[in-house]
């Protein structure tokens, strides 16, 4: 009799701890779930100084035409328009941010430009350049804005270069970073 209480009595040892090791196997995994998705994806290699990064706020499609609350400015990411621009040369007033994040969500490029602070020559370099890539997934849209300290910036998903004057070789070595590496459908 003593025996079999013995052997009930390890049988009910083993699932205690069992159940222990269970339910702190449960504790870790849903207490690290939340660093888990809040980890950001590293830098990419060989990003020109001076570029800032910024949390991601989101990729959801807000319903056409809404407007969005963004924390930078010019938008790095969040919610954005189901719709979004073909690669081009636009007026600020033909657009909104959230149809431009959207094209960041794709991977594409977008560099805001103010003309009273650039010579005509670097407007005209950058439109050329722009003019190369034109695709849905790796395409570079360039968009007029008024700003005076930081006349060319250039924004791609979660990150911004503000630049004072053009600098050609960190202005490709950005784009050749970023281009076509959106969350939504990397194509680089």
């Amino acid at each position: 009799m003593r025996k079999l209480e013995r052997i009930d009595q390890k049988k009910s040892q083993r699932h205690f701890l069992l159940w222990v090791f269970i339910a702190f196997g449960l504790f870790i995994l849903f207490s690290l779930s939340p660093i888990a998705a809040q980890t950001k994806p590293p830098i990419p290699p060989d990003v020109p100084e001076g570029v800032e990064f910024y949390d991601n706020e989101g990729h959801g499609h807000l319903p056409a035409n809404s407007r969005s609350f963004y924390k930078t400015d010019p938008p790095t990411s969040g919610p954005h328009d189901p719709s979004w621009l073909p690669p081009s040369v636009y007026e600020a007033s033909e657009t909104r941010p959230e149809l431009l994040v959207h094209n960041l969500e794709h991977g594409n490029i977008v560099i805001y430009f103010d003309q009273s602070g650039l010579s005509e020559s670097d407007i005209q370099w950058l439109k050329e350049m722009t003019r190369e890539f034109i695709g849905q997934w790796d395409g570079v849209l360039m968009v007029t804005r008024e700003d005076k300290a930081h006349p060319l910036i250039i924004t791609a998903w979660r990150a911004i270069f503000r630049l004072k004057a053009l600098e050609k070789a960190k202005v490709l070595k950005f784009i050749d970073t970023f281009r076509g590496r959106g969350p939504e459908n990397p194509v680089r």
